[in-house]
């Protein structure tokens, strides 16, 4: 067998390659995949607006923080309703509520009706929306696929979401530029958008499930319910500390993308294409980090290459504060994207290995809590305190607070190590649940 061939039979039968043998799966990663790159345009023309609007970093922070905070609130109470309901049912009417917040911020910006307070809005509204999607969305892989290619397909996901994340900004670059002589240059961008919700609609009515849901059965309260999840997470060994690092992760270490728009106007001149290679090179380095994780053969050594990356995170982050230049800033861009998607990841495939199928939208609700409303708290946080010190000494805080907490949980990590690389106890007693 040559080499290219041995690497065609890896990548099939131990590697990534292993999810999409799923046809379900394969088919649900790519409308995914097409889905994101609108979410990326979007995302870009959501920015650069801001910008255009108010050329404030506190404001790009609160557009974000606005957004994350309404999905925050609202995962908790959809991550109940995901273990008790159809969550394919859930995914089909978020993305049609989606899909119509971007049609209607795409008329108001065609009939040039848009301002800062009405985009603030609407980025609320589409908040309460990704809120009752992010656990669906989150649950759904674990029952698409068997355990041992959770890795392979949590990665497959990660690769085509960062992917997206390259080209939707270059797609949202051409679309910004292409129409810039027009008053309403962000209206084609939005309404992209919400074209590409066609394709994971289709896709979401076609799929089934791999096997039977272990939807919770006892229904008794809301706050119960949510109770029940909290002391799963608190009783399972290692999980705590796990989601306490993950949550400063969040907070500290991948806010630096959403004030791109400020980084490449303020600091370095570049305007929107700047804002554009930017996001892009963050993107390409978050698809190599996601392949890496795609392709490991199981959970075993996942913890310590977690804080392997978090630590080279670390450097790049301050090393990204004191760019002396353009081209570099980009470089670390791409590092920092490799970074902590690698991180994040391998979390995400941690907690998803370590928990009962029962408990998994609550459980994920409360990840999706920790790692989605972290950036947006994290990236006010960050906005405000360089509107003060400035860019670099902003981006020198936030990197301290972390490795203060970085310094306290390796030293703690042996118990977690052991537990969060072994499948979920079945037998774990919980009250209320």
């Amino acid at each position: 067998m040559n080499t290219i061939s041995s690497m065609i039979f890896f990548l099939a039968n131990r590697g990534m390659g292993r999810a999409l043998r799923h046809r379900d799966y394969a088919m649900y990663a790519a409308a995914g995949w097409f889905s994101n790159i609108g979410l990326w345009v979007q995302r870009i023309a959501v920015s650069w607006l801001t910008w255009t609007y108010t050329g404030s970093w506190t404001w790009l922070g609160v557009i974000v923080f606005a957004e994350g905070f309404t999905t925050t609130i609202v995962m908790p109470i959809a991550g109940i309703y995901a273990d008790r309901l159809d969550r394919l049912s859930i995914a089909r009417i978020s993305q049609l509520g989606l899909m119509a917040v971007s049609a209607v911020l795409a008329t108001l910006t065609f009939l040039g009706l848009t301002n800062i307070w009405i985009l603030l809005g609407l980025m609320i509204f589409c908040g309460v929306i990704e809120g009752f999607w992010t656990p669906v969305r989150l649950s759904i892989p674990p029952n698409l696929v068997p355990r041992e290619d959770l890795p392979s397909a949590l990665g497959i996901s990660a690769s085509l979401f960062n992917l997206a994340s390259f080209v939707g900004p270059a797609i949202a670059g051409i679309i910004i530029a292409y129409f810039e002589t027009t008053d309403t240059q962000f209206g084609f961008a939005f309404a992209f958008n919400s074209a590409t919700f066609l394709s994971y609609l289709v896709v979401l009515f076609v799929i089934k499930l791999r096997e039977e849901e272990r939807l919770s059965q006892i229904e008794v309260g809301f706050f119960a319910e949510f109770k029940a999840g909290v002391n799963y997470v608190i009783k399972t060994p290692g999980l705590p500390l796990f989601l306490m690092l993950m949550m400063f992760t969040s907070l500290c270490m991948r806010p630096f993308r959403e004030l791109f728009a400020g980084i490449s106007d303020d600091v370095f001149g570049q305007g929107a294409d700047g804002l554009a290679i930017l996001t892009g090179a963050a993107g390409i380095g978050a698809v190599v980090g996601a392949l890496v994780i795609a392709n490991l053969p199981s959970v075993r050594g996942m913890v310590r290459l977690i804080f392997i990356f978090l630590v080279i995170d670390v450097i790049i982050q301050i090393t990204f504060a004191f760019s002396p230049s353009f081209i570099f800033a980009v470089i670390c861009a791409a590092g920092m994207g490799f970074a902590v998607t690698t991180a994040g990841i391998g979390g995400q495939v941690l907690v998803q290995s370590a928990i009962r199928d029962d408990m998994r939208g609550r459980v994920m609700s409360l990840w999706g809590i920790i790692m989605r409303g972290g950036v947006p708290t994290g990236s006010i946080i960050l906005g405000f305190i360089v509107s003060v010190v400035g860019f670099q000494a902003g981006l020198l805080v936030i990197t301290g607070v972390f490795v203060f907490v970085l310094l306290l949980v390796i030293p703690r990590s042996g118990p977690l190590i052991e537990r969060m690389e072994l499948p979920p106890p079945e037998d774990l007693k919980l009250p209320n649940s």
